[in-house]
């Protein structure tokens, strides 16, 4: 056989029989002497003798799975190998062997890339190969007869290749290929890389394929294919937004991202890197996709902002690196050398097995494809790349080399692989002085000990409290415009058709809320505000000639008014993008068809409720904004790894941040992470999808079974607030369940001389009971919760401190500041003489109402809408204020109707009666304005401050009266979420036990690496660590509790897994001096009623625990009493340290740290704005745990808090270090050494 002749059989997995070109061909003379004779025979008894002990020693070893991947499964057969005189003896297997001939086809800016010439230099120093780089010149211009003879060919696509002719010269020279090239095809086209994907039972997104080749003229879309405003959806299968728009062209890197209208709609479109941008995102985009071309269309993961690139070498390698992915604010983060910054992650057992199928599937050795790690616990591939090579990892290099070379090797000379290769060199780093070596990958991690990485880390600026371990946070939304509601009975044909086009699939009502909905009704109103415009004139035109058949109804014009108002609440903004508007329809009554007509009962008559308000100001997004920042800088001590952004640029740091579902929370926890993460951009809405998980069950959900008991302290307190001892009546509407969920029966009534004379009796249930519906003995739920017997359970609630806040005994003396009434329950706080304050803001309302009207009727007509603002979509920079007018785009109309009806439902003239359920939203309104309205001149001041007076007695006295009241009332409303942030320490915890162990082993840092691979070849498992038999355990909850209580988690179809994140490599990490030390951050953005009800829990926890103190300390038992007002963005943190220098089983090795803010608790008429632009600063934190204790021991917190909480469930973290990983490293030395030892073995299960 000639020079550069192939082989036959050359296929991907195919090993020729042969050694190579320049030493494959045939002896020329077959009629040579007897001793040449003699000698081939020999050599080749000696080559087929190696192969049948290297075959044997391979199938003695390998897992029978790997054993047929690359058919070593079959009986050992001799070859017959032909050989000339030169091959060597055993004895001298290196000497004067022929060097394989490698080619390199790919155009030059990758074949001579920084990242192609390390491994390539490293191949040649091995000095078995010989490198031939084709060139551009001949890849383009010569014919492939032309081009140069290889052995083994690495040949690949890039922009500008002739991947034809490539494939030309593979069947033309049938060389050995490292990646098929006849497979590359695929690569090229999405379409046919999710099909092979999906052939191969890799998991991929959601998707549908809608392909516009060969469609017949004059058609768009294929058969089946729909676009609605939320979604698309073809032949049934329906993808919502948030979805992924990519082209079907593997080339075409311009992919967009289509937003829900709930969300803020518009399109993020990406790009390929430009500078330091890699996406831009169009509010403005109505959201229509593409049509010019074929697409793939899927739903959009969440990921927690980050993309993983898995690159491959051989189908048992597989090197993954995380990125900040640019959906989030389009921004490249790079490293000081210009390279986007990346770090090495660690897959999953399932991981490595995708990055196997992947190479299997698309015949690519050397293969990059990028994996989504959806928050619900799985992993997705969403693009295969071919050939890729990771930036800057020497250690990455050096394995690359080695296993090509095994591959190269068992392919083409397999008996050179039992022969210990040479020495692989130094690379040139490595004459580098061990100063600069200092912090890398090869200096640090194998000689150092984990007590000097975290010394080295920790520097000396570390508290004496140890290592930050967890960041929990609890908050508040910002500043929002006051939340408003508007009822109307509506008769009219227009809205009625709106109603019966949109009714529910159960009839009970249309809900109105997407932009083409509202868009309906928004004409429907025009239309009918026009037909009763053109009655009025028509009626006073009438009056003004003297006809007195006509003339101005009043109901026509109350109805003309609310349709005014609805006009005008929907045209603002100028879009319906976003969260801040909702129209309810309910049908009131049906008509009655005649009996045999057919027809379908209709409604006559509706209820509309328009729901409007509420939504996030320019003031606080900027206060979010701030607060994130402020975190970032002061909650992360610098010890931390040099701050937030350092642990969460290097995945140390395992942050999730979660909301509510109302539309003000949501905004404000993608402006507090845009702040916290550094993050560019005047959009919230990529944050908010990507980085934002709303779960409406763990802080959404109000009342959870306290109702009937805040019903009740409702009650009391209004009847106390308007007790008139001159008259001896109480002036106060019944107060009404604050949510529709069913409550338990109401407790029987007290007898009537129980009362004080004139009070209306209360709902109570005797002696346990204090009039507030909470029993002074822990009993019912409570009680079910607590781990203490029934006895100790039905004890008498006390406390230890001696505020006099605790004292809730009818019988109590009189105490500052309460309300005092004999015979009643103490609350405090309460103003003195509650009713005369009442009387007072109902006559500050009068006049304040009065002046709008006047600003109305004086205010010139005029159609132009107001410039709108969207928290969500623009800058608060980007909110103008008009002279003259109210702020973000409120109009006067608006202003005066808002006030008209809080001054209407706050006192019924007719029945004489307060209604006090209205001060909180009075307050609401009056501090709004003060803010954001001082300018119109109106008597805002005594308003506000009658208002906040009041205030300061409903609104925590509505979740109870007295410290047992409010103890029940908050365990019922924030038990999961309690027994979430339980969760969330218990974890950092048991990781913190489980890495402590594993650093004070007596390992030596020596991991034995070909024993842990031989281990995962055997089981075809990784290494696992000791887990529970179910495979997941249940946090916050006493022993026995799931067998009683629910268990909350995620949604059963979500699977989702709280304890997904990234994790560092240790191996490939650089300059990470502390690779191991792992940050737990979780936000939770909630609403008033959840900060209430879990500052009580902390407050009064210790009830019910005989002779316990509190667990807060002095000081902040303080703060709470003397605190009135919860306002916008109050917070409340627990941070959790370590103190390593105590034992593993000291309680006091993990001590909690809790830390209060009430938010922007200023008065708006006191304080200004240092820019007097609205926004109000946010309180400092005080530290609530006992003075000088560092925060209180996490064991004493968890026995106090977890009786009053709900277990979670959570899953194992499938991300978790392995212990043979995290015990020790092994050198590049060793590593070699293996490989050499190892051969193929190295091959298959690295």
């Amino acid at each position: 056989m000639s020079d550069g002749a192939p082989w036959p059989g050359h296929a991907l997995g195919d090993a020729p029989p042969a050694a190579g070109v320049a030493g494959a061909a045939a002896a020329s003379n077959v009629d040579a002497a007897d001793s040449l004779h003699s000698m081939l025979r020999a050599h080749s008894q000696t080559h087929a003798e190696m192969a049948r002990r290297a075959r044997m020693a391979q199938r003695d070893t390998l897992s029978p799975a790997v054993r047929a991947e690359w058919r070593l499964d079959r009986p050992s057969i001799t070859p017959t190998i032909r050989r000339n005189s030169s091959a060597p003896s055993l004895r001298t297997l290196d000497d004067g062997l022929p060097k394989i001939v490698i080619g390199i086809c790919a155009m030059d800016k990758k074949a001579t890339s920084k990242q192609m010439n390390h491994i390539v230099e490293r191949l040649l120093r091995y000095g078995e190969f010989d490198v031939i780089v084709f060139g551009d010149e001949t890849i383009l211009t010569q014919p492939v007869e032309e081009w140069p003879l290889c052995d083994c060919l690495l040949c690949w696509h890039s922009d500008g290749f002739p991947l034809k002719k490539a494939q030309q010269y593979a069947v033309l020279r049938k060389p050995y290929l490292v990646n098929d090239v006849m497979a590359q095809d695929t690569l090229l086209d999405r379409r046919r890389v999710y099909r092979t994907l999906m052939d191969s039972g890799i998991p991929v997104p959601q998707h549908i394929i809608v392909d516009r080749d060969n469609l017949p003229a004059g058609q768009t879309d294929p058969e089946g294919f729909v676009e609605h405003e939320d979604y698309v959806e073809l032949k049934g299968l329906r993808i919502c937004k948030p979805f992924v728009e990519k082209p079907a062209s593997g080339e075409d890197h311009n992919v967009y991202i289509y937003y829900p209208h709930s969300m803020g709609g518009g399109v993020k479109r990406l790009f390929r890197k430009v500078d330091n941008r890699s996406g831009d995102y169009d509010a403005s985009d109505p959201g229509n996709v593409r049509r010019t071309g074929s697409f793939i269309y899927e739903e959009f993961l969440t990921t927690g902002g980050t993309d993983v690139k898995v690159y491959t070498v051989g189908p048992r390698y597989a090197h993954a690196e995380a990125r900040k992915s640019p959906v989030v604010d389009g921004k490249v983060v790079r490293t000081a050398d210009g390279k986007e910054q990346r770090f090495p992650v660690l897959l999953t057992p399932q991981e490595k097995e995708i990055a196997r199928m992947v190479v299997l599937a698309f015949g690519q050795r050397v293969c990059g494809f990028d994996l989504l790690r959806s928050e619900r616990g799985r992993s997705y591939v969403c693009d295969v790349n071919g050939w890729s090579f990771v930036k800057n990892s020497h250690k990455y290099y050096d394995d690359a080399a080695g296993i090509l070379r095994m591959v190269i090797l068992s392919a083409i000379q397999p008996h050179r692989l039992l022969a210990a290769p040479q020495p692989l060199p130094q690379h040139p780093c490595g004459d580098m002085g061990s100063e600069a070596m200092e912090g890398s990958q090869h200096g640090m991690h194998y000689n150092m000990s984990m007590d000097d990485m975290r010394s080295q880390a920790a520097g000396e600026e570390d508290k004496p409290e140890g290592e930050l371990r967890c960041v929990l946070a609890v908050i508040r939304h910002g500043d929002r415009t006051p939340k408003q509601k508007m009822k109307m009975k509506v008769t009219q044909e227009p809205l009625l058709a709106l109603l019966h086009k949109y009714l529910d699939s159960k009839g009970k009502q249309a809900k109105l809320k997407s932009p083409v909905e509202l868009q309906d009704l928004l004409d429907a109103t025009r239309m009918l505000l026009d037909e009763l415009e053109t009655k009025q004139r028509a009626a006073t035109d009438n009056v003004s000639s003297g006809s007195p058949q006509l003339g101005v109804d009043p109901d026509t014009d109350e109805l003309r008014e609310k349709f005014r108002i609805m006009k005008t609440v929907l045209e603002q903004g100028g879009q319906f993008a976003g969260i801040n508007r909702k129209v309810q329809l309910k049908p009131l009554r049906w008509s009655t068809p005649e009996e045999g007509s057919g027809e379908q009962p209709r409604c006559v008559e509706a209820l509309l409720i328009l729901k409007h308000g509420g939504v996030l100001t320019h003031a606080g997004r900027q206060q979010a904004e701030t607060l994130g920042n402020l975190f970032r800088n002061v909650m992360y001590p610098p010890s931390a790894g040099g701050g937030l952004l350092r642990l969460h640029s290097t995945y140390r740091h395992d942050l999730k941040i979660y909301s509510s579902d109302e539309g003000r929370v949501q905004t404000s926890a993608a402006a507090f992470t845009k702040g916290l993460l550094d993050l560019e951009g005047s959009a919230l809405t990529p944050i908010l999808v990507s980085l934002v998980k709303k779960d409406a069950g763990l802080l959404d959900a109000f009342g959870k079974g306290a109702s009937a008991d805040i019903q009740l302290a409702k009650e009391e307190l209004y009847a106390q607030m308007t007790w008139d001892p001159a008259t001896s009546t109480s002036m106060h509407s019944e107060p009404q369940l604050t949510t529709p969920l069913v409550s338990p029966p109401l407790s029987p009534k007290l007898e009537p001389g129980v009362l004080p004379p004139g009070m209306r009796p209360l709902r109570s249930a005797g002696p346990s009971e204090d009039g507030n519906g909470a029993s002074l003995r822990l009993t019912g739920r409570l009680g079910s919760c607590n781990s203490m017997s029934s006895a100790d359970a039905s004890v008498t609630a006390r406390t230890t401190a001696e505020s006099p806040l605790d004292t809730y005994t009818l019988d109590a003396e009189p105490m500052p500041g309460a309300s005092n009434i004999a015979g009643r329950p103490h609350i405090f706080p309460m103003p003195e003489n509650p009713l005369a304050l009442l009387r007072q803001l109902h006559e500050l309302l009068k006049l304040l109402v009065d002046q709008l009207r006047q600003k109305c009727l004086e205010e010139p007509r005029s159609d132009d809408r107001p410039r709108g603002y969207s928290a969500l979509t623009q800058d608060p920079k980007e909110c103008v204020q008009e002279e003259g007018k109210p702020c973000s785009g409120e109009k006067l109309l608006l202003m005066f109707d808002r006030w008209r009806k809080l001054a209407k439902a706050f006192y019924s003239e007719k029945k004489k009666q307060f209604d006090i359920s209205k001060v909180p939203d009075i307050y609401d309104a009056a501090k709004y304005d003060a803010i954001h309205n001082q300018r119109l001149g109106l008597e805002l001041r005594p308003v506000y401050a009658t208002a906040r007076a009041l205030a300061a007695a409903v609104i925590p006295n509505e979740y109870g009266i007295h410290p047992a009241g409010k103890l029940r009332i908050g365990s019922m409303i924030c038990s999961q979420l309690l027994g979430k942030l339980l969760a969330d320490l218990a974890s950092m915890r048991e990781e913190s036990v489980q890495t402590a162990g594993l650093q004070h082993s007596d390992s030596s840092m020596q991991y034995d690496a070909m024993t842990d691979l031989r281990n995962m070849a055997v089981s075809g498992n990784g290494p696992s660590r000791d887990a529970p038999s179910n495979g997941q355990e249940v946090e916050g909850g006493v022993e026995g509790a799931s067998n009683q209580e629910e268990v909350v988690g995620t949604e059963p179809d979500d699977g989702e897994d709280d304890a997904v994140l990234h994790r560092l490599c240790p191996t490939y990490a650089q300059d990470i001096n502390s690779p191991f030390r792992h940050v737990r951050t979780r936000i939770y953005f909630t609403s008033e009623s959840h900060m209430h009800s879990l500052l009580n829990v902390l407050r009064f926890c210790q009830l019910g625990h005989e002779g316990e103190a509190p667990l807060l300390g002095e000081d902040g038992q303080g703060v709470l009493h003397d605190c009135r007002e919860l306002d916008y963005m109050t917070h409340i943190v627990l941070r959790m340290f370590e103190n390593v220098t105590l034992p593993l089983d000291d309680p006091n090795r993990f001590r909690l740290e809790t830390l209060f803010s009430p938010g922007a608790a200023y008065d708006p008429t006191e304080v200004i704005p240092a820019k007097k632009d609205h926004v109000l600063p946010v309180a400092p934190r005080v530290p609530l745990h006992p003075e000088g204790a560092n925060g209180v021991a996490l064991a004493r917190a968890e026995e106090l808090l977890k009786p009053l909480s709900k277990p979670f469930k959570r899953q194992g973290d499938p991300y978790a270090l392995r212990s043979t990983m995290l015990s020790s490293q092994q050198s590049e030395v060793a590593v070699s050494a293996a490989v050499g030892a190892e051969g193929e073995l190295y091959t298959q299960l690295t």
